[in-house]
């Protein structure tokens, strides 16, 4: 089994990114369904494969489940920004946070029983997997053990994580600061609900001239290999996703 990689060039509406990301999600679950349907004795069904979708959004807020249905109209028209931005509520854990031009965003989609993984093992895999993307360009990635995310030694956060789980299946997963642009934005927000805190960026701490494309494909590689009984990655594209051919590679 190989992690399946799409990555989306160019800037995607977080709209799109939700429907791809929910298709993925389908399949997994009516694999789930169809097992367990089926006779005990039956060939069961090659279960679909892990798939991480990478991409960047126009500028966007999403609200988590901790602040779903508490944010008030002014609230929510200071993060619009006269239109400017866009918003929208997810089923993610956490607060609101920032998506948009220089920020990879990366939602892994598989199941977590298929990868030995408990809910917080999937979370550290992907603090992990961060860590050590960061390490590939020298810099410094820290947990904060309160505080699901990234951060560098000078205290700011780099990346967050939110992620989804419904009958062990994963949605949603983390936002990567690669390019300055991200910076402001996260200045009109109590970013995670973390009041003082700072976000900071790869080109903030001293590695410019990296795309995004390029910190996906390592951010792959790295999540690939904290999962169990997947031996790579292959790339793949939108339709190949989109007709539902996710089994093994």
């Amino acid at each position: 089994m190989h992690l399946r990689h799409l990555h989306l060039p160019g800037l995607t509406t977080y709209t799109r990114t939700a429907h791809i990301q929910s298709y993925l999600v389908s399949l997994h679950l009516a694999h789930k369904r169809s097992s367990a349907a089926s006779n005990a004795n039956s060939a069961r069904s090659t279960p679909p494969a892990p798939t991480l979708l990478t991409f960047q959004t126009p500028p966007t807020y999403t609200t988590g489940r901790r602040d779903l249905n508490a944010l008030s109209s002014e609230q929510i028209a200071h993060l619009r920004f006269d239109g400017q931005v866009e918003h929208h509520e997810a089923l993610r854990g956490g607060q609101t946070t920032y998506h948009g031009p220089g920020q990879m965003t990366a939602y892994l989609i598989c199941d977590l029983r298929t990868h030995n993984l408990t809910s917080r093992d999937y979370v550290r895999l992907l603090e992990s997997s961060i860590i050590t993307t960061l390490a590939y360009y020298s810099i410094t990635g820290l947990r904060d053990e309160v505080n699901p995310g990234v951060w560098t030694a000078d205290g700011r956060k780099i990346a967050s994580v939110g992620v989804h789980l419904r009958r062990y299946i994963s949605s949603h997963g983390i936002g990567l600061n690669v390019g300055n642009e991200v910076l402001p934005w996260f200045e009109r927000i109590v970013m995670c609900g973390l009041p003082g805190k700072k976000a900071t960026s790869f080109e903030s701490q001293g590695i410019r001239g990296e795309s995004v494309h390029d910190v996906a494909e390592v951010f792959a590689g790295k999540a690939a290999a904290g999962l169990t009984g997947v031996e790579g990655v292959v790339k793949v594209g939108e339709e190949e996703l989109m007709d539902g051919d996710l089994g093994k590679r």
